[in-house]
């Protein structure tokens, strides 16, 4: 047998030294890989998990020259596998009620020949409430539940109840959903009030056990855990006013007033949900996870701080502004909103250098291009933004609906469903236990994921100018965007099964898992 060494993977050092596992665990490693452990080098678990690697080396061969205990048989546990369970939700709700659905709302616009139809305001509400908390909520959940414990090198406290809070999430997603499709009616509104009451409960045990969970760790607090924090606050109150939301809709007295009560309400929400949860809690994952993973390099300047004022402080500023202007119609107010307009492509640009995303990463990877592409997109869809008004006045458009939700498409399929597909798809094979490098290279669900959200930013702009053309165009982008989903769905639904087999039985597999 040759020398450990950082080159050494974590499975093989468990392979010849099951009592290392003592020592990882108390690193971080806590179920990840499986029995055998993941197939990463030590250096890479190192860097991961933030160990000193010289130190991980002296101690593990320590071990091997002197035993210190009999090792403990793996079994794997509730906290271990939790991150399944929402993952899986996550893929369900997004090829079905996410983005198919959404896809035929698309569809249904184009046919229309309008982004604006009342009718359809139920099922888009339906659909956008599906993306929010069961796509976006549960990779986020997911996520957290497993690494947050392993970054803190704790562990999970009260897994019972992030598991309740997986089946409350559940539920209040399939009645909200029920909720607004059923509007205007007494079951919509019962519906409405449990769907709401659910996500609520959910959402602060979800914060319950995090906070409880990291009260366990004696290490040091990290700069990025400050975005964190901040965005499951967002979260919590995008929640409440969620379910504020549902109800201003239900009691609507009139067409005009269901009208003026969506335009007064729905912006701040999606901003919240968008720019305040999403953008927030990716912006945290990203320093304490893309450097490390990728091997990116450290910036010569550190922005973080100023990054966090400027992403709170830009959504504060937006929605203030947004509901005085709404409300008041002066135009101080619209000076001002475009200042928070103005400051999204600046934090947008010195967040991507702060991560070192552009730069060449020491760890390649399939996934990396997702990552960076996600990137390319934030940057895109913030730099929108302070054109807003401009388009509107070359329009002559009070509110430029078509090219709001062009932008909105450019941050959520983007940026924020990109940057998901990219994570969990390096994460997934890790815990699994799993060489990434003998998968799919996923540049073909890439590739259309990419055309697609580019036709349907570029297309729904164009509706404005080229009615015909575009609208029938724009139509089919969401099929498009479903068919690499799917593709990337499969694989990662039959990674997470891998999990509980034998990693020669994964690799026996046909299409998606084949080699490159």
């Amino acid at each position: 047998m040759g020398e450990i060494t950082g080159n050494t993977s974590v499975a093989e050092i468990l392979r010849r030294c099951p009592n290392a596992r003592r020592i990882f665990d108390r690193h971080g490693l806590r179920g990840c890989g499986g029995g055998s452990g993941p197939g990463e080098s030590l250096s890479f678990f190192a860097a991961v998990h933030q160990a000193n690697l010289e130190e991980l080396l002296e101690d593990i061969k320590a071990e091997l020259k002197s035993p210190t205990q009999q090792p403990n048989a793996y079994k794997e546990t509730l906290q271990d596998y939790i991150y399944r369970r929402f993952f899986k939700a996550g893929v369900l709700v997004v090829l079905s009620v996410g983005c198919l659905w959404g896809a035929i709302n698309l569809l249904q616009i184009a046919l229309g020949k309008s982004f604006l139809q009342l009718r359809l305001l139920p099922s888009i509400h339906a659909h956008a409430h599906a993306m929010v908390f069961g796509w976006v909520g549960m990779f986020v959940m997911g996520f957290a539940y497993q690494s947050f414990p392993r970054f803190k090198n704790t562990t999970l406290w009260r897994p019972d109840l992030a598991n309740l809070s997986f089946y409350l999430l559940t539920f209040g997603i399939v009645t909200g959903m029920g909720a607004d499709m059923l509007l205007p009616s007494f079951a919509s509104l019962v519906l409405g009030g449990l769907s709401g009451g659910v996500e609520i409960v959910s959402v602060a045990l979800f914060l319950l056990v995090l906070y409880r969970t990291a009260r366990q760790s004696l290490e040091p607090r990290n700069p990025y855990e400050k975005f964190v924090a901040s965005s499951f606050v967002w979260f919590l109150l995008g929640t409440i006013l969620n379910a504020v939301f549902f109800f201003a809709k239900a009691t609507a007295h009139s067409e005009s007033d269901l009208i003026m009560r969506i335009a007064l309400i729905d912006g701040p929400l999606r901003d919240i949900q968008l720019l305040g949860f999403a953008a927030l809690i990716i912006a945290g994952v990203s320093q304490r996870f893309v450097p490390q993973v990728y091997g990116l390099e450290r910036p010569g300047r550190d922005r973080l701080a100023l990054i966090f004022w400027l992403m709170n402080g830009s959504l504060v500023l937006n929605m203030v502004s947004y509901v005085l202007l709404l409300t008041t119609r002066n135009l101080y107010f619209a000076i001002s909103l475009e200042l928070a307009y103005l400051l999204m492509p600046v934090w947008a640009l010195l967040l991507a250098l702060q991560i070192g995303v552009f730069g060449k990463p020491a760890q390649t990877d399939r996934t990396f291009k997702f990552i960076r592409a996600a990137y390319v997109w934030l940057l895109i869809s913030c730099a929108m933004m302070p054109l807003l008004p401009v388009y509107g006045l070359l329009t002559h458009q009070v509110f430029a609906h078509t090219y709001m939700g062009s932008h909105r498409h450019a941050f959520t399929v983007g940026f924020i469903s990109m940057m998901i597909l990219g994570v969990s798809s390096r994460i997934v094979p890790i815990l699994a236990g799993i060489d990434s490098r003998q998968m799919n290279s996923l540049w073909l669900p890439f590739v259309l994921f990419n055309f697609g959200c580019t036709g349907r930013v570029v297309l729904q702009v164009l509706t404005d100018f080229v009615l015909r053309v575009a609208y029938p165009l724009v139509g089919l982008t969401g099929f498009i965007e479903f068919a690499a989903l799917l593709w990337w769905g499969v694989e990662l639904w039959r990674t997470m099964n891998a999990a509980q087999t034998s990693r020669a039985k994964l690799l026996s597999m046909p299409f998606p898992l084949a080699a490159r």
